[in-house]
C-alpha cells in the first residue's frame, strides 16, 4: 500500500506539524509486545500499540545494498526479574523470535498513509549490559539473509569467522600482515 496524492499534499501542507513515530513488534515465545516510541497508547493496523516509555530503544538503522544484511541492536531498559531470567536462561524463550520495526506518519495527531517497515529481524542474541550508572539488556536482531550465514558485503567479518570457527583468529591475523614480508615455508 502505497501514499495517496492526497496523503503526499496534507504532508507537503502540514510540514510543521508532520510527526514521524517508530513502531515495534516484539514477539516472544510466551508473549507479544506492540510497542510506540512516545508516552500515549496508539491504535493502527487493528492493534493497540503500548506507549514505550523508554522501555525499548532502537539503535540508528544503518543503510545498505538489497544483499547486505546489518543487524539492528535494540537497547530494553525497563527491566523485571522474569525478563532478566528468560534473556540469560531460557534461550528458547527468544532465539529466532521476530522483531519489526516500523514508521508511521503523524498529521496533527493523525496518521498519514501506511506504517513504513524500517526493519525486520530475527532475534539472535541477547546480553545484559551493566554499568556503574545503568543496566539494561541488548538484543540484536538479525535479517533474514544474516541468519543464513551470508556474507555482508561479500567478505567474512571477524564476527561471522567467530560464529563459524569460534577461537578462529585469522580474521584478526591477516590484517596484521599487510606490511610484512614473509619468508620461508609461504614462498615455495
Amino acid at each position: 500500500m502505497a501514499f495517496t496524492v492526497d496523503q503526499v499534499n496534507l504532508l507537503d501542507a502540514n510540514r510543521e506539524v508532520v510527526e514521524a513515530v517508530r513502531l515495534f513488534h516484539v514477539s516472544f515465545v510466551s508473549a507479544e509486545y506492540r510497542i510506540a516510541e512516545g508516552n500515549v497508547p496508539i491504535t493502527l493496523g487493528g492493534f493497540t500499540w503500548q506507549p514505550a516509555h523508554d522501555w525499548i530503544v532502537p539503535s540508528p538503522i544503518q543503510q545498505s545494498g538489497p544483499l547486505q544484511p546489518v543487524p539492528a541492536v535494540y537497547r530494553i531498559g525497563a527491566l523485571t526479574p522474569s525478563l532478566v531470567m528468560d534473556a540469560l536462561h531460557n534461550r528458547a524463550e527468544w532465539w529466532g523470535r521476530p522483531v519489526q520495526q516500523w514508521m508511521q506518519l503523524f498529521s496533527d495527531g493523525v496518521p498519514v498513509g501506511p506504517m513504513i517497515s524500517m526493519h525486520k529481524g530475527l532475534i539472535r542474541d541477547i546480553k545484559k549490559v551493566q554499568t556503574a550508572t545503568e543496566e539494561y539488556l541488548e538484543m540484536r536482531a538479525e535479517n533474514p539473509l544474516d541468519a543464513r550465514h551470508i556474507a555482508p558485503r561479500g567478505e567474512y567479518t571477524d564476527r561471522d569467522q567467530q560464529r563459524r570457527h569460534t577461537g578462529d583468529l585469522g580474521c584478526e591475523f591477516a590484517p596484521s600482515l599487510t606490511t610484512k614480508v614473509i619468508t620461508g615455508w609461504l614462498r615455495g
